[in-house]
């Protein structure tokens, strides 16, 4: 019985989910999802023994109702599969929906952030819930934690707390007007107050480390730039 239960799963999910999921069709499903369920009550029916004669004694006297036939309980336990795995499915398929939908907004959020305009070029960003304009020109520096971001900026004496990578934000920033100096931390450029070996200082009298890998580029800009 448990071989006919997972042939019942097996040909539910291979058979009728598609035509629910992939096709759109809900009445082509209903009718699958049907002919699966007829087709295991007859096969448990058979294998029980198709019930005749009398029915059973029960509770009540001879005659009297009696307890639930395996072979009815077999086919209710198959419906019940059947609802269960169908509800399954539509959970995985709705979060899938909604984590593609997040992530198409995140794209167009990045490429509206990268076209250029006419105008300053402000960052779309996304906090707490909602999505805040940003002037690059007033970004000091950026602070990457794991997942978040801390953006420090020259009209607010708290960071902005974004949910994003630090590789992503340096992809939104205006080219050659930022760098990144460590795994940690992108600076404004036009900041700098001065530099030193293994760190760097800002005009607001910050100093950062800058990273060995992040070195030679560093310099080179330095080099380039006259500092």
């Amino acid at each position: 019985m448990i071989v006919a239960f997972l042939l019942l799963l097996l040909l539910h999910n291979f058979l009728a989910v598609p035509l629910l999921v992939r096709w759109k069709k809900p009445w082509a499903y209903v009718a699958a999802a049907l002919v699966l369920l007829a087709v295991f009550a007859a096969y448990v029916l058979l294998l029980s023994g198709i019930p005749g004669g009398p029915p059973p004694d029960g509770p009540g006297g001879p005659g009297g109702p009696g307890p639930i036939r395996p072979e009815v309980l077999m086919i209710l336990l198959g419906a019940l599969l059947l609802a269960a795995n169908t509800g399954i499915v539509h959970w995985v398929q709705a979060s899938r929906s909604a984590a593609r939908i997040r992530e198409l907004e995140t794209e167009i959020e990045r490429k509206d952030a990268a076209s250029p305009s006419a105008g300053p070029q402000f960052l779309q960003l996304r906090s707490e819930g909602k999505v805040v304009r940003l002037d690059p020109d007033r970004i000091r520096y950026a602070e990457g934690m794991s997942e978040y971001i801390k953006i420090w900026r020259d009209d607010a004496p708290e960071p902005l707390v974004i949910l994003e990578r630090l590789k992503n934000l340096q992809e939104m920033l205006p080219p050659g007007r930022f760098m990144r100096v460590h795994r940690s931390y992108i600076i404004n450029l036009a900041r700098i107050r001065e530099a030193g070996r293994d760190g760097v200082t800002l005009d607001d009298g910050t100093t950062l480390p800058v990273g060995d890998s992040y070195r030679p580029a560093f310099k080179d800009y330095l080099a380039s730039s006259g500092r």
